[in-house]
């Protein structure tokens, strides 16, 4: 919680009329290095199309052309690294009005009927992914990458 309030995924308010609250729960997982993580997701599947969101298609990498980067690489020497974006869906933001249940264990006293109104996206949201990638594309298009038209997973510049 501490993550999404530092990021100002949401604001609290009270639930318009006419919309409806999404509900979210709590998904434990220990590290492959002992650390134990918790991350509050969405009940997406709850979302309407129209409603909620338009589209969720987001771009992946063509797994021929990671095939076709590893040989390029090996045929020249070349190293590859790779890195995680830690919260990277937060870092997406939602054009749709989406309101979400106060999660279980933080809700506050007196104010239980307020609701999460999302500025950016969770994870188990439709168009988490969607509305993420758009960011990154923005911002590599800012840096002068262009996104290569055969495969809009892959940048180039």
């Amino acid at each position: 919680m501490e993550s999404l309030r530092k990021w100002q995924v949401f604001e609290y308010t009270d639930l318009p009329h006419g919309h409806k609250a999404i509900k979210n729960r709590w998904v434990f997982d220990i590290k492959t290095d002992g650390q134990k993580k918790a991350r509050l997701v969405a009940k997406g599947f709850s979302q309407v199309e129209g409603i909620d969101y338009d589209e969720v298609f987001s771009p992946v990498v063509c797994f021929e052309t990671v095939r076709i980067m590893f040989a390029l690489a090996t045929l020249n020497n070349w190293h590859i690294s790779g890195l995680d974006v830690k919260t990277a869906f937060l870092y997406g933001k939602l054009d749709e009005e989406i309101y979400m249940e106060q999660p279980e264990g933080f809700k506050i006293k007196g104010q239980e009927r307020k609701v999460l109104q999302l500025r950016q996206a969770i994870y188990g949201l439709k168009q988490a992914a969607l509305v993420w990638w758009r960011e990154l594309a923005n911002l590599l298009k800012e840096m002068g990458f262009k996104c290569l038209y055969s495969d809009a997973g892959i940048f180039i510049c």
